[in-house]
């Protein structure tokens, strides 16, 4: 790490920082009842509306989440205008903001209450594995645009930030059962017991079963190869306030799922997760602000079984990832109008395989962080984020011959990158804000970017697949402009945004990238940096509710993306890094809904534009374009509440379609789901 910084994070808890007043950790229900509507902390801190955070920040409510009818949180997303969702089975999906979704993406993190949930080979995001059940979810923050010095090293394209209710001061007890066609069937249940004001613990459980979607366009090999998904999951999540000023923490969660994916892109196929994760932390009220101490490790033994492997006479791919991440952090306010937050993290992720890596790689990321937030004027503030991730790479294990690698340029591999965020909020009036943000952010290769190694004949019968330890991060730059807009005579608000991005030295991993040659002068498909890319877009969203009811919501979003890579130039395709026509260029959401004594309606539709999915073929030896036509999805759902605890809701997916293609993978099914939900 670079030594004048970290001594300068050192050192500041040390400074004399005079009249200094107290910060408060956050509770949502008393911040929500402060200000009439959902609140976030997540960016700077203390409790703010979302249009005041300087950051686009959209709010999904536990009612929003009730009402959506859905089963899982990709279906919840994929009506927040921005958003991308790519279903390729039941409880599993691609998402992405803004653009540059991609199969396994990986520019995208995921929070749940603070703790970063993904599998450190590709960088991806396994939904249904998360240990979370729907129920026991206050909000989904959903963050969009590169915020790395505020949330982390792969918040390039956005963050989803998962906020569970306090076992501490919310009191849940919960049960639900689902019951739908294509042999769906869920349940989960929730429960909370507490001390006084002193301990809470919060118990959940749950998992679903389902088929496998039809056998659509993949070919018959791809079809065998997947399995019909299931997952479980247990989490305890428990707080005890030791004293007034003093918190203690812990959570830990196990997960058992199987899912039909697709990774690498265009390999369709079934995997198998079995994932645990432990957690601890302190948070402590001190007269040098609110500190916070934490430390936690996850782990995921996976299996992949492909059809084609097997015909091969090769064993399925397993993996067993690691990760450990140690962060400590202190938020103080200095007078009325200067708060500031610095921290300080350490992480190493690892992977371990014989047929993925034929090895061990690793990586240490030390990481210091500073954020400042001014009140200029009652009207006007200034937010400003810095962060540095220094990493150093470790590799053990065999490298394929032909890539002309040795371990020593593993081991030898450093980097350091820097990353901010800048966000000036004016409130010009009390129905009008603006927001203008400035930010740099990083996207770190992957392990298996820097290491995965396929021999010649596995995939291609000439051509090896191998990592690299030279490849350089993906560097984000994006400015927005952001207008929100009270409406109170049609009790609406309408939120704008317009922003550019450029995303500089994309990584590509050896799916993706051209053919080169080794310094043994083999041919390889290496992972690599493939060129940049630009992005302009608009946001435009109305959203409301009445006091007699109803409620409304409609949006439009366009994102315009040019490439400049060496890739798919000419007639023959060759990698999946073809954002320009990989992403949907309009989307158009709408939603309204209706609420009398016991009934809640609900309908929302979602029309996007068409764009190119990609899978290989059959032969499994070159990369075919497949093209997503224009669709349109309407979801429905009807509840009525038989009892104040006892709740019976029908929900329909896909109502206007009986299967509806959108990625390359399987048709995604209509589905018809009873549900039945007891609150205590």
């Amino acid at each position: 790490m670079n030594k004048p910084l970290l001594l300068l994070f050192v050192a500041l808890p040390a400074w004399n920082f005079g009249d200094s007043a107290r910060a408060q950790s956050i509770d949502y229900g008393a911040s929500e009842l402060l200000f009439g509507e959902p609140v976030t902390a997540s960016v700077t801190g203390k409790p703010q509306r979302a249009a005041d955070a300087p950051a686009n920040i959209e709010i999904i409510t536990q009612d929003d989440i009730r009402r959506s009818g859905a089963t899982s949180i990709p279906e919840i997303l994929q009506f927040i205008p921005g958003i991308d969702v790519r279903q390729t089975s039941t409880g599993n999906a691609d998402v992405g903001i803004r653009g540059y979704n991609q199969s396994s993406n990986p520019h995208l993190m995921v929070l749940v209450d603070g703790r970063q949930v993904y599998m450190v080979d590709y960088g991806r995001i396994i939904w249904s594995a998360i240990p979370v059940q729907l129920d026991e979810i206050r909000q989904i923050e959903v963050i969009k645009g590169p915020n790395s010095a505020l949330y982390g090293f792969n918040a390039v394209s956005g963050v989803i930030n998962i906020i569970t209710y306090d076992p501490l001061k919310d009191h849940l007890n919960s049960a639900t059962v689902r019951a739908g066609t294509g042999g769906y069937l869920s349940g989960s249940a929730v429960g909370t017991g507490q001390i006084g004001d002193t301990a809470g613990l919060r118990l959940s459980l749950g998992g679903f079963r389902a088929n496998d979607y039809p056998q659509g366009n993949l070919s018959a090999g791809d079809h065998q190869a997947r399995e019909a998904p299931f997952t479980g999951t247990f989490n305890a999540d428990g707080r005890w306030q030791v004293t007034p000023n003093v918190e203690v923490f812990a959570d830990s969660s196990v997960g058992d799922t199987r899912l039909p994916d697709q990774a690498p892109p265009g390999v369709f196929q079934t995997e198998t997760l079995v994932g645990t994760s432990l957690r601890a932390g302190l948070r402590a009220d001190t007269a040098l602000g609110l500190f916070s101490l934490s430390g936690y490790r996850s782990d995921a033994r996976v299996s992949i079984y492909d059809i084609g492997l097997a015909a091969r006479g090769a064993v399925a791919l397993g993996e067993y990832q690691t990760t450990y991440v140690f962060e400590a952090s202190d938020l103080m306010k200095l007078g009325a109008d200067h708060s500031i937050r610095f921290g300080v993290e350490y992480r190493r992720n690892a992977d371990q395989s014989g047929s993925l890596i034929l090895g061990s790689i690793s990586n240490d990321i030390y990481s210091a962080s500073l954020m400042w937030d001014w009140q200029m004027t009652p009207t006007l503030s200034l937010t400003n984020a810095v962060r540095v991730d220094h990493l150093l790479l470790h590799f053990t294990g065999a490298l394929l011959p032909t890539s002309g690698l040795t371990n020593a340029a593993y081991n030898a591999t450093t980097l350091t990158e820097p990353s901010f965020n800048s966000g000036l909020v004016w409130k010009m009036t009390d129905e009008d804000t603006l927001r203008l943000s400035l930010a740099r952010g990083v996207q770190l290769p992957t392990l298996l970017e820097y290491a995965l190694q396929i021999p010649a004949g596995f995939y291609n019968p000439l051509v090896s697949y191998a990592g690299r330890p030279d490849i350089a991060p993906s560097i984000v730059w994006n400015a927005e402009v952001d207008y929100d807009r009270g409406l109170p005579a049609i009790a609406s608000v309408l939120r704008t945004a317009l922003f550019v991005q450029r995303i500089d030295d994309i990584n590509s991993w050896p799916f993706g990238a051209p053919l080169s040659f080794s310094l043994v002068h083999a041919p390889v498909f290496f992972s690599d940096n493939v060129g940049y890319s630009t992005a302009a877009g608009v946001e435009l969203e109305l959203k409301g509710h009445s006091e007699s009811g109803f409620r409304w919501n409609a949006s439009y979003a366009l994102v315009s993306t040019t490439d400049h890579t060496p890739l798919d130039q000419g007639p023959v395709l060759t990698g999946t890094v073809d954002y320009a026509h990989s992403t949907p260029d309009h989307v158009l959401i709408g939603g309204v809904g209706y609420t009398r004594d016991k009934w809640e309606l609900d309908l929302r539709a979602r029309w996007q534009s068409s764009y190119l999915d990609f899978r290989l073929n059959p032969a499994r030896r070159a990369l075919q374009a497949v093209n997503i036509d224009n669709y349109i999805t309407m979801n429905a759902r009807i509840g009525y509440r038989v009892t104040d605890n006892l709740t019976v809701a029908l929900s329909a997916q896909q109502f206007n379609q009986s299967q509806l293609v959108e990625s390359a993978g399987p048709p995604v099914q209509r589905q018809i789901i009873l549900s039945v939900s007891v609150h205590l």
